[in-house]
């Protein structure tokens, strides 16, 4: 069996519905909704590592139940290497910095660990070596993004097109989470915050760099 139906089969042995899974799991601190369930038994993307075992805990399964080779050479999450993935699933990097959604962090471009997410979707953004995720610090683009969001940045996605969008950029070396628009009329670049409490900024093209467009981002229930 692969992992979604080891996972599935794991639940109903139990007798649990998804909706009684989350409410376990939220009992034992993990933030997980039911539509994250229902994500990960599509195969949508997989759990973090912490969630997993959250998971053998409440199933009473050992992790190895999950981790380990088939009788059909299936490998299955958590991974760390390619190696250890389905075949339909790809690593993107995860920086260890944070992305700021205020007055602007340090850059740290160091990869701290790598997230998984299914071929098929990544290929319509050029792969997964087109994209990296990075973790949102601060309020500035609430409600849209909030803190410690996780965002997936398209690296190919730098033009601002006529409705503009969320971009990670560089501004004065500082890197942060921003809607961008064209300014009409001219070439100049609207730095907005979605949360009404921060001021607008203009700017000229030359004075940025666009680092990719947010194109998903994930959030723990609280």
């Amino acid at each position: 069996m692969n992992f979604i139906d080891k996972l599935k089969a794991a639940r109903k042995n139990k007798g649990l519905t998804q909706a009684q899974l989350s409410e376990k799991l939220q009992a034992l601190g993990r933030k997980v909704s039911a539509q994250q369930i229902s994500s990960w038994e599509r195969g949508d993307y997989l759990p973090a590592h912490r969630n997993l075992s959250a998971i053998c805990e409440i199933l009473s399964l050992d992790l190895d139940y999950f981790t380990e080779k088939s009788g059909q050479g299936e490998i299955h999450p958590v991974a760390h290497s390619e190696s250890d993935l389905p075949s339909e699933f790809s690593l993107v990097d995860k920086r260890k910095g944070a992305i700021s959604a205020g007055p602007g962090l340090r850059p740290d471009n160091d990869v701290d660990l790598c997230l998984a997410f299914r071929n098929d979707w990544l290929e319509q953004f050029g792969g997964a070596k087109q994209l990296f995720v990075i973790k949102v610090e601060g309020d500035s683009m609430e409600p849209t993004l909030k803190e410690s969001d996780t965002v997936l940045i398209n690296k190919n996605a730098n033009a601002i097109g006529t409705g503009g969008g969320i971009f990670a950029i560089n501004w004065h070396d500082m890197s942060m989470v921003k809607r961008l628009q064209m300014k009409p009329q001219t070439d100049e670049i609207i730095i907005k915050s979605d949360n009404p409490n921060y001021d607008s900024m203009v700017v000229k093209p030359n004075e940025i760099l666009i680092e990719g467009k947010v194109i998903w981002y994930g959030r723990e229930l609280r």
